[in-house]
């Protein structure tokens, strides 16, 4: 007994000898390829149990023996890595893949592949780049991040639609739009309003709840998807379960918007500028003393009033703020992930805000050992406000700039100024009128996968895209544009169900025996349906308390309309892969698809596609080639179709809600083709991916084609017909361009690691064919034969005479006479493009220990962008019921002077105001798209808080933006049109964050 006693101390006493000689190492882990942290990467000491798992920042802390040597990395996919602890307390360990031909696997239509099989040009954009982005929907955040994509925003409104090319415009009638599909669904997207403002469908999406968005850009990797492929293929994945044990994680955001960008050449003038100007444009008008003291009193001459319209219907610092919680787990048979999310974004203009409320739910459960099922459901709620948008008075913007400074939105006595000369107050109306938007959505699906063979798979999937959209306006009764009718309103309401069935069959074989040669082969059959629902209603006469602004509660209904609008989709398509030793890979699609958008004889359309690929770094000779990790070439050829019309363009229509002589009627509403039948687009792609020194630069090459044929047009007619035009099958187009996309790891040390990405694309357009050859007008374009779609045609501005102060047009297009006559002046011609020649994103991430910086760049450069509105307030030919900008300060005002604003003259001077060159400026820009500096706590500091990561971020969107051309008025992103708007002005945003997890 007294021998166990004293052996029992001993131990105890080496126990706690070794216990005393334990020390603490502490660490990094980050991928080989790009330096990104790796979560979850086992740390051991070889030959114990002694371990622990890198964070979700690639850190680790682990407390080992004195005694031990060595400690063992190793991850899933990833090359073991055996590190020597003698003498060393710290680590920075780098994991090379296993596969050094890209185990990646990467979303791709009805399924993923592995990234060295992709035939195909796809770009993939990862949920780090999406996550806690201060934008309102998720087609913002692929603006410079996607080669070939170009991603325009049309108006500052939050929530407002992006419009969106991929490699260029196919088409001039039918839609240009991509199609999205998330979670396996083909959904509605775009712009749902029918008020004068925006509703993107897209914006209740919330971005936290996205995996990965995949870009389909060529023929062998969109044409499976047939007739809607034409104009590319955005495939959003949503973020699932994780085996494992729960992860906690709470993003929280909050920050202010104002104006991105101002012209100083751009301001309205101020009361003694405006009257200086106005009194020397009568002065040159010959007007006499008298009429000259009478007109400046009429517009307020002298009344103190120097009021700053703009600055009046500017929010200065418009307050922003989300939140979002998560929660992720499950074990080996089910996993989950379950989110909330809430944003609020303020816009530029007063009584403009966006607040969206969202929920996501994905639940897999592998019932069986040969059946998995999933469901997932995900939502949004958001409610608008939304100032008036367009080429109307009551649009606030827009009317900022004519406004008189000299009248003020309020009277002496505080109320509201209504004598403004026949404008509206727009200060006023943004309290007095009511403009909401409420839309609901909801996405949504069941599926299940079979196993019937080990290598034979069955998949069924069911899901529905729900849209609900009700829109309110009310006029009020004393002021703006429901004066005359005491008071209206308008209600608008949207829906839109639209289901998909879809089901495959996937079969994976070798067919060889050593396993060289293999197979994938995919049939299948998707059914899909899509019902519209719109109803509005009018009233008017409503009292004047502001408390009733409901149409209902109008005195006299005026209107009311319902239109249903249907589609369908019935489609069977099959894909085929062969892949020889991972060295060759071909690949095949074809589809069927019928369309209910066409009549009997060309309801059906069949689309195919044929891709290779030669990966030459699996080639013998490439083997002792050390420097080089990956050398692939690409092609791919196939067409694919555009059926982007309306629902009904090829029927012959009859309209209702006419009358006559008080009885009911109808009337020819669209002329109707049945003959009308698919746009058909063929891409052809070759396309060199090559990666060197480790992977520390990835390079991307892309050449392409794209021809259009059967462009639907809506053709001119003769009035006598009763139609204006009819939509038919004619012209050809012809894109073409290059896509560059390099990533790079300069610096890669201890503590230091900067990243670098850059992407270019060049896109050329061409119209190559016409019925006849003949010009089809198109306001400020042309569409010609042998020229780019959306092509300026415009009289050629000359300058100012210098000896009198008239404007001067050039005759002809030799430049070498002028005149100062405008309808003397020579006819249109083609001044420049609305889409840029050039365009992409550069992106550097500094990252220094717990430190990172991140800059994001998006330039742009070739395109043209015309002053819809200058003629207003920079000519004279409207005279004073206009306030006027700062650029006309620069007028000529006595012989020899030299500018090119002409001689100021009260109420005309001589057609400047018509449509020329003058007005037509350079779109070249540089903008600071985005900049982020965070850091992220050290794990013995969240450990200690019970988290395990925490991170602190500032980030600033639109921060600055360079812009060629000084005479560009506004923000040099107008759509895709490049026509100034005057809408809500787009946001810079400044916000701070914090991202948890526990």
């Amino acid at each position: 007994m007294r021998k166990l006693v004293s052996m029992t101390i001993v131990l105890m006493m080496c126990a706690l000898h070794l216990f005393a000689q334990e020390k603490t190492v502490t660490g990094k882990v980050t991928d080989e390829k790009d330096g990104t942290p790796l979560s979850g990467v086992s740390v051991t000491v070889k030959g114990t149990t002694i371990g622990t798992t890198t964070g979700v920042d690639g850190n680790f802390r682990l407390s080992i023996p004195s005694s031990a040597r060595t400690l063992v990395f190793s991850f899933v996919n990833y090359a073991s890595v055996e590190m020597n602890v003698t003498n060393r307390s710290s680590f920075t360990v780098s994991l090379s893949s296993t596969d050094k031909d890209l185990q990646e696997v990467v979303v791709v239509a009805y399924g993923t592949k592995k990234k060295s099989d992709l035939t195909g040009s796809v770009a993939t954009v990862k949920a780090a780049d999406i996550e806690n982005k201060p934008f309102s929907s998720v087609d913002k955040i692929l603006q410079g991040g996607v080669p070939g994509l170009q991603s325009v925003a049309a108006s500052g409104q939050p929530g407002a639609a992006q419009n969106i090319l991929i490699r260029g415009a196919s088409s001039i009638t039918a839609s240009t739009a991509p199609l999205w599909i998330i979670d396996g669904i083909p959904i509605n997207s775009g712009d749902a309003s029918r008020l004068q403002t925006t509703a993107n469908l897209l914006s209740t999406l919330n971005p936290n709840d996205i995996e990965t968005i995949t870009v389909l850009k060529d023929a062998a990797s969109q044409s499976i998807y047939g007739s809607r492929a034409a104009n590319g293929v955005i495939l959003v994945t949503t973020k699932k379960g994780k085996a494992g044990k729960t992860v906690f994680r709470f993003d929280t955001e909050y920050g202010v918007n104002s104006v991105a960008y101002e012209n100083d050449r751009y301001r309205p003038l101020n009361s003694s500028e405006y009257f200086a100007i106005t009194t020397e444009g009568l002065v040159n008008a010959g007007a006499s003393q008298a009429t000259i003291n009478s007109t400046l009193a009429g517009l307020g001459f002298g009344n103190g009033n120097d009021f700053n319209w703009k600055k009046g219907i500017t929010n200065e610092n418009a307050a922003q703020q989300q939140y979002n919680l998560s929660i992720q787990g499950g074990n080996e048979r089910t996993t989950f992930f379950l989110s909330g999310g809430h944003f609020i974004q303020e816009g530029t203009t007063v009584n403009s805000k966006f607040k969206r409320t969202t929920g996501n739910f994905k639940l897999t459960h592998k019932a069986t050992e040969k059946l998995t099922v999933i469901a997932n459901l995900n939502g949004g709620f958001v409610n608008q406000r939304a100032p008036l948008a367009g080429g109307a008075f009551g649009n606030p913007v827009l009317s900022s700039f004519f406004l008189l400074p000299s009248r003020s939105a309020y009277n002496p006595d505080g109320t509201w100024n209504y004598n403004l000369g026949g404008l509206h107050n727009t200060i006023a109306l943004t309290e007095l009128d009511k403009r909401f938007l409420r839309e609901i959505s909801m996405r949504g699906g069941l599926s299940a996968e079979y196993k019937i063979l080990k290598n034979l798979r069955f998949k069924t999937s069911y899901g529905g895209d729900l849209n609900f959209l009700e829109e309110d306006q009310y006029n009020n009764p004393f002021h703006g544009d429901g004066l005359a009718s005491n008071g209206r309103a308008f209600s608008y309401y949207t829906r839109y169900y639209n289901w998909v069935w879809t089901n495959t069959l996937d079969f994976d074989q070798n067919i060889t025996r050593n396993g060289d040669l293999s197979l994938n082969a995919q049939i299948g059959y998707e059914s899909q349906k899509s019902s519209g629902y719109f109803s509005s209603l009018q009233s008017q006469d409503y009292p004047p308390t502001l408390l009733l602004t409901y149409p209902a509660a109008g005195a006299r209904p005026t209107t009311a309309s319902a239109t249903i609008s249907d589609y369908s989709f019935n489609s069977q398509f099959t894909s085929v892969s062969l892949n020889y030793q991972d060295r060759f890979v071909v690949s095949g699609s074809l589809r069927r698809d019928g369309s209910s958008r066409f009549g009997a004889k060309n309801k059906f359309g069949v689309f195919y596609s044929v891709g290779g690929t030669w990966n030459v770094d699996k080639e013998a000779f490439m083997q002792n080639v050390e420097f080089v990790n990956q050398l692939k070439l690409r092609a791919s050829y196939g067409v694919n179709g555009n059926a982007g019309i309306g629902n009904y363009d090829w029927l012959p229509l009859y309209g209702y809600g006419a009358n006559y002589n008080q009885q009911p009627g109808s009337f020819p509403s669209n002329v109707g083709d049945s003959s009308l039948t698919w746009e058909l687009n063929k891409p052809f792609n070759v396309g060199i991916d090559f990666s060197i020194l480790k992977n520390r630069v990835s390079i991307s090459v892309d050449y392409y084609t794209r021809k259009s044929e059967d462009l639907l047009l809506n053709v001119p007619l003769s009035r006598t017909t009763g139609f204006s035009s009819a939509t038919r099958n004619i012209g050809e187009m012809e894109n073409k361009g290059v896509e560059v996309d390099i990533k790079t790891i300069p610096v890669l040390t201890k503590d230091f690691t900067w990243n670098l990405d850059l992407n270019f694309a060049h896109n050329q357009n061409r119209i190559t064919s016409l019925p006849g050859g003949q010009d089809i007008a198109d306001g400020n374009f042309i569409i010609r034969q042998g020229v780019a779609y959306r092509t300026f045609f415009l009289r050629e501005y000359a300058g100012v005479d210098p000896a009198n102060g008239d404007p001067l047009w050039y005759t002809d297009a030799t430049r070498k006479t002028t005149t100062n006559v405008y309808p003397g002046a020579g006819a249109r011609i083609l001044q420049g493009n609305a889409l840029p020649k050039f365009f992409g994103g550069l992106t550097n991430t500094f990252t220094y220990k717990n430190f990172s910086l991140d800059v994001q760049l998006y330039y742009n450069f070739g395109n043209f962008v015309y002053d819809t509105w200058g003629s207003y307030y920079v000519g004279a030919g409207f005279g004073a019921t206009f306030n006027k900008v700062s650029r006309v300060l620069n007028r000529w005002q006595k012989p020899g002077d030299v500018t090119d604003i002409p001689k100021y003259i009260y109420n005309g001077n001589k057609n400047f105001q018509g449509g020329s060159s003058f007005y037509l400026n350079s779109g070249d820009f540089v903008r600071v798209r985005n900049l982020q500096l965070a850091y992220t706590l050290p794990k013995t500091v969240v450990s200690k808080i019970k988290l395990t990561g925490a991170q602190f971020y500032f980030r600033g969107t639109n921060l600055f933006t360079w812009v060629k051309d000084k005479n560009l008025p506004f923000d040099p992103e107008q759509g895709t049109g490049s026509a100034t708007n005057l809408q809500v002005f787009i946001p810079k945003t400044i916000t701070a964050g914090l991202n948890i997890t526990f």
